[in-house]
């Protein structure tokens, strides 16, 4: 059976004020007596009362994860890596899946805030800056991750998304491709449109022309990966050499239709994709795509808004943003 303050307070011959200072790590008492109600509280299996201590005005030692789809192998990678950190320092997370869908995503951070989380990891920013207005004016601290508002500056931890797609097309123009397919989701995503940077970059500084009856729009969703390349072979002429896909998740999509379409990969058609997700060395052929580190990510986010959340109150917080450069992975795809 677990022990509470009152238990610990008696056990120690201390009030329970005492024993909440020691537990916090706050007010002034002494050394010895810190150490004694720290070792009965191992001692007699203290468990906090998380709902009386955030009544209180306490912290709840738990973080909310807002990530735009929990089902694509890149968040889980970079949840694993949120997760992790955050172990490391007590902190538990409850995670909230937008679907990349706006009112999901405005409903989760309400629920989130009336879970009293001490702060928010965010990956879905469709909504725009309203809830993060809420969030600055509720002091409670957040870190976008990989998705930032160019309107509105915060804390963020991000990939480079633009020099991603920018090695990875420059790779394709290499190989002698001109007429790239890019399948890719909506312009209100900020990777989106970093990455469609890269690509029209490298394709002006590597001789190709942009044509942008290429660029075919999607939702992120594997099955619109694959009807993506089906409309486009059906309405494209010449048909494309080669195809970038936003995701490696897409990619696995264009993959089945260019089988339908008799399509070999990459003998007939080369096809890269982007994330660097687990499956991707195990897909046939394997998949040239981009490693943007999504572990580092999570943890690196979550480093930022444990160090916020525990800012004492006499501090100034000064902003902080992280680019991870990203790495191409050249595999049998591509060619």
């Amino acid at each position: 059976m677990s022990a509470n303050m009152d238990d610990l307070a008696k056990y120690c011959g201390v009030s329970i004020t005492t024993v909440s200072r020691a537990l916090r790590n706050k007010g002034e008492i002494s050394k010895e007596t810190r150490e004694k109600i720290l070792a009965a509280a191992k001692e007699l299996n203290y468990m906090p009362n998380v709902p009386a201590r955030i009544l209180a005005g306490g912290r709840s030692n738990t973080v909310g994860l807002i990530v735009a789809d929990n089902s694509n192998p890149f968040y889980a990678e970079l949840i694993h890596g949120a997760e992790d950190f955050a172990k490391e320092y007590g902190y538990g997370i409850i995670l909230y899946n937008t679907n990349e869908d706006e009112q999901l995503e405005l409903k989760g951070h309400k629920m989130l805030i009336e879970n009293r989380v001490d702060g928010l990891l965010i990956t879905s920013i469709i909504s725009g800056k309203r809830p993060l207005l809420d969030l600055d004016t509720r002091k409670i601290p957040y870190v976008l991750l990989n998705r930032f508002l160019e309107e509105y500056s915060t804390d963020w931890v991000r990939s480079n998304n633009e020099l991603g797609a920018y090695l990875i097309t420059r790779h394709l123009c290499s190989k002698g491709h001109r007429a790239i397919l890019h399948v890719t989701g909506p312009d209100s995503i900020s990777s989106v449109r970093e990455r469609l940077h890269g690509h029209i970059k490298a394709l002006n500084e590597n001789g190709c022309v942009y044509n942008p009856d290429l660029i075919y729009r999607c939702d992120l969703k594997l099955e619109n990966g694959y009807e993506s390349t089906l409309k486009a072979f059906k309405e494209l002429d010449p048909s494309p050499t080669a195809i970038f896909a936003y995701s490696d998740l897409l990619a696995i999509g264009v993959l089945k239709a260019l089988h339908e379409l008799g399509k070999r990969v990459p003998d007939d058609i080369a096809l890269v994709g982007y994330d660097n997700i687990e499956y991707s060395p195990f897909i046939e052929p394997p998949l040239t795509t981009v490693d943007q580190f999504a572990y580092e990510i999570g943890i690196e986010g979550m480093k930022i808004l444990i160090d916020k959340i525990n800012l004492p109150e006499d501090q100034e917080w000064e902003r902080k943003q992280i680019i991870l450069d990203p790495e191409l992975c050249i595999r049998e795809s591509s060619g």
